[in-house]
């Protein structure tokens, strides 16, 4: 745990929200931050935008991704926010998603609704998960009519990885745009953004690739990049999408800078990718057999869907349960921080498995949730 920037009192099991930094990263971000404020007009003025620049090629080489169609964002948050607001939607647009879209992608695609007259479309994901089924549901939607498309790749509440490649291939054959939501996707699989099919693609570094809070990515195919602005206007509006993006006025841009030394500093620390993202699908799976044995509970997540998370359905008595109260409960009775989230009528909770999960930290949430049921019972 030394080699982490997490508190050795803390029970942490949701790298999926917010990552967690090696201190090595925390260290060269400092660096970056420094160097800023030593000599603000050099760097900012004079030196920001080659930086930036080269921050951007390393991210992109380690993406598999043209730079020239990728900038960098805040979160993925932001990202899809800036896509939604440079499409023109119009009166009857129909914008399809999942049921289980993020809640903040939800409310930036219900604003836009409101402003715009467009309609969101959810589609079901039932659980357990059926792959194909909900790509026959999805498609069903397209082929009824959509004027967009957006695809969680990785599901944040429930942890299930979607058919998105797959999908995103069948839905631009229909001449239906794709926006993925890949916020959980890099450093948690590999990625070869040049081959796959999409029009956008935001992804956060913060999460799974090791980088400071406030790094993520936003890619554009070709066709796509001259007509998608960053949420702010500045100087650069007009100057092409990396100088809209990476200049909106005065901000901290060290985790911009560091993410691609953040990458690689995981990368070693691992002793590779392929091997911390073995290690963590195996923890995963191993969390949600032990759990699910525990709480009477049946696994929701078929192989193909497995990911470093794992929603584990709580036990019966526990399911009408508020979320909120029992996350409150975990952290001030347990100290566990750990979400726990209500989707397609099923209660669960979320842990995410890392170099830095401790098997004692699963037993002891895996006791709390069993005391809690009893309380309840």
């Amino acid at each position: 745990m030394h080699h982490w920037s997490l508190s050795t009192q803390s029970r942490f099991l949701n790298h999926g929200s917010y990552g967690a930094r090696l201190r090595h990263t925390v260290a060269c971000q400092q660096r970056h931050a420094a160097e800023i404020e030593a000599d603000p007009m050099r760097m900012l003025t004079d030196q920001l935008e080659a930086k930036l620049d080269a921050a951007r090629c390393g991210i992109a080489q380690r993406l598999g991704a043209d730079p020239e169609g990728l900038v960098f964002c805040e979160n993925a948050s932001t990202a899809i926010e800036s896509v939604l607001r440079s499409l023109p939607l119009g009166c009857g647009d129909r914008v399809v998603c999942l049921g289980h879209v993020y809640n903040a992608v939800r409310q930036a695609l219900k604003r836009r609704c409101q402003e715009t007259g467009a309609v969101a479309v959810e589609v079901p994901v039932s659980l357990p998960f059926d792959p194909m089924k909900l790509e026959q549901a999805v498609m069903a939607e397209v082929q009824a009519g959509a004027s967009l498309c957006i695809l969680d790749a990785i599901t944040s509440g429930s942890a299930l990885r979607m058919p998105w490649t797959s999908l995103a291939a069948q839905i631009k054959a229909c001449g239906v745009p794709v926006l993925v939501d890949g916020a959980h996707v890099p450093g948690q699989d590999p990625l070869a953004l040049r081959e796959l099919e999409y029009d956008w693609f935001a992804g956060n570094l913060h999460k799974w690739g090791g980088a400071p809070l406030g790094a993520a990515i936003l890619a554009a195919a070709p066709d796509r990049r001259d007509d998608t602005f960053a949420l702010l206007t500045s100087h650069h509006w007009e100057e092409g999408m990396t100088r809209s993006f990476h200049w909106t006025g005065t901000r901290d841009w060290s985790p911009w800078l560091t993410a691609p030394e953040a990458w690689d500093h995981l990368e070693d620390f691992s002793g590779g990718w392929d091997a911390l993202r073995e290690y963590q699908r195996q923890g995963s799976q191993a969390v949600d057999e032990a759990l699910t044995m525990a709480f009477g509970t049946q696994s929701m997540t078929p192989e193909a869907a497995r990911t470093a998370m794992c929603s584990v359905p709580l036990p019966a008595c526990l399911q009408s349960i508020d979320c909120e109260t029992l996350e409150r409960v975990l952290e001030q009775r347990f100290g566990l921080r750990v979400p726990v989230h209500a989707l397609s009528n099923c209660t669960m909770v979320r842990v995410s498995v890392h170099l830095h999960t401790d098997i004692e930290d699963i037993i002891a949430l895996g006791e709390a949730i069993l005391a809690c049921a009893q309380e309840q019972g």
